[in-house]
């Protein structure tokens, strides 16, 4: 796995290279792009190869994806910038017709995935990779959006959630012109700190945090059926759901109707003859999809096809690992204990579905890149440098407040009553440390942009956020050597304090 699973920003294309294996499968050097045109034949290329059984197939798709995710994560942050005026204008003039290339390439991995599975040749090497290639693929698409929108080449307008067009959403050529189904499964980035979190709870991370499905009543009105930590399982008008701004939103597609239909249907009817009791579904904080007596946001997926199918079709095929927080506390903290769980992203390569369009909201983008610049830092060093929450007076009293209020009816729309001390407090730590970066690599963006004329790549992001965590706890280490504790004051006031390792550091206080 590698240290961050991300595209850089700065990297306009998946496959702005030649392919890694030469026509006879052998391993071949990369050679580096010269200019926007090669940029856009490369990636052409690279689609061409996906579809060439000699070149990709069982046996390579896990080096072939990791060859392509190896060579454009060691590339500088400015490698695909256009570098001249020629330059510039043909990628204004050929962008979307790259962003197609790249969307493509998405299409054909997941129709491989699916060709593989069905010939019970899908590795688990070759799906920890082809996720992988998902997220690189969409990571670069939306740079080039966004470079693009800059250039004044697209104009986003506010759509509802899927409206078949460009630039928002990007459709299957397999799907043109689709309509929304019952039992669509939509796979959801919200633009919360608590969304990132989720999209990276896994071993294996997504550019997702949400599932969502949509339920039909007996009268075949189509809802919204999912399951939120402020309310537990709600229901909404499909049309009304649509009108929310969410970062991205995935479609999947069960191609069986039948079955799709009656898992609509009967999701639809428990989840709104619980709300008729007045009682509802609570939200599930272990994250434990064996038990529907509480429910998280998968968990309306998994039982809604469950209960379907009479327990014939269980979601997801393929589940992700929980064991990289093994030597921590943190997933204890949340509530969760299962060593694998339901990632909402693990609809990506549950072959059984079918990949449809994608849609993105671009205000939202830039936002939710830089908190997952944050989470993967944070995530990074709880890992790899011990790093660990740890119980401040501060904290304790917001956890137990929250709580408290909660009880009378004050934050309804952010806590729910349930919702554990343990898991309250781990938010809101877990708040104050990624707020604190996030402030600082919205302040040094700026300076970046200014000095090199182009966004900091993912790595840029990720060095700006390690550069903060020593300086930070090199002033915790000097207000120790003081014998100064830092206060509410000093927190966010004091420019010589610390921000945040007076409670989340290592137990050995090294700043290395």
């Amino acid at each position: 796995m590698k240290k961050c699973l991300l595209l850089g920003s700065a990297v306009l294309a998946l496959t702005a290279c030649q392919s890694p294996f030469s026509k006879t499968g052998e391993v071949e050097s990369y050679r580096r792009p010269a200019s926007t045109e090669e940029l856009l034949s490369g990636s052409q290329k690279v689609l061409n190869d996906l579809n060439n059984p000699q070149i990709f197939n069982p046996q390579t798709c896990a080096k072939f994806v990791n060859q392509v995710t190896d060579y454009l994560f060691y590339l500088p942050a400015d490698h695909f910038i256009p570098k001249t005026p020629a330059e510039v204008e043909l990628l204004k003039t050929r962008g979307s017709e790259a962003i197609d290339t790249i969307f493509q390439i998405r299409v054909v991995l997941h129709d491989k995935l699916q060709e593989f599975d069905s010939r019970n040749e899908l590795s688990k090497e070759c799906i920890t990779e082809i996720r992988e290639g998902f997220q690189y693929a969409r990571f670069a698409e939306e740079y080039l959006l966004e470079w693009l929108y800059n250039q004044k080449v697209f104009k986003f307008e506010k759509t509802p959630i899927m409206v078949n067009s460009k630039p928002s959403t990007w459709t299957n050529p397999k799907f043109a012109d689709f309509k929304l189904k019952s039992g669509d499964v939509m796979l959801v980035r919200g633009k919360s700190h608590v969304s990132a979190m989720i999209a990276r709870i896994g071993d294996e991370e997504g550019n997702f945090s949400h599932l969502a499905l949509v339920g039909e009543d007996k009268a075949g009105k189509k809802y919204v059926v999912e399951s939120l930590i402020q309310y537990g399982v709600i229901v909404t008008p499909l049309e009304e759901w649509r009108k929310a701004e969410d970062a991205r939103v995935a479609l999947y597609r069960q191609p069986d109707e039948a079955l799709a239909k009656s898992a609509a249907r009967k999701m639809y009817d428990i989840a709104k003859a619980a709300l008729d009791k007045k009682k509802g579904i609570r939200y599930d904080f272990a994250m434990d999809d064996d038990d529907y007596s509480t429910i998280f946001c998968s968990e309306v997926i998994r039982m809604a096809y469950d209960r379907a199918s009479n327990g014939q079709f269980m979601v997801p095929k393929y589940r992700s690992g929980a064991t990289k927080f093994k030597n921590t506390e943190y997933l204890k903290n949340l509530g969760v204990s299962k060593t694998s769980l339901f990632a909402p992203y693990d609809i990506e390569v549950d072959p059984r579905f079918d990949f449809v369009a994608e849609y993105r909201w671009y205000p939202l983008l830039r936002q939710v890149r830089m908190q997952d610049a944050v989470l993967q830092s944070i995530y990074s060093w709880m890992i790899e440098k011990g790093y660990e929450y740890h119980w401040a007076p501060q904290h304790s009293v917001k956890s137990y407040f929250a709580k408290f209020v909660r009880q009378f009816g004050i934050a309804a729309d952010t806590l729910p009553k349930y919702m554990p001390v343990g898991s309250i407090k781990t938010n809101v730590q877990f708040e104050a440390v990624a707020k604190t970066l996030e402030k600082n690599i919205y302040a040094k963006e700026a300076e970046f942009y200014k000095k090199k004329g182009y966004l900091p790549s993912f790595q840029d992001m990720m060095a700006i956020n390690e550069e903060y965590r020593y300086q930070d706890c090199k002033k915790q280490q000097a207000f120790r050597e003081a014998n100064r504790y830092p206060n509410d004051r000093d927190i966010g006031g004091n420019p010589e304090s610390s921000q945040f390792h007076y409670f989340f550091y290592n137990k050995s206080k090294d700043c290395k």
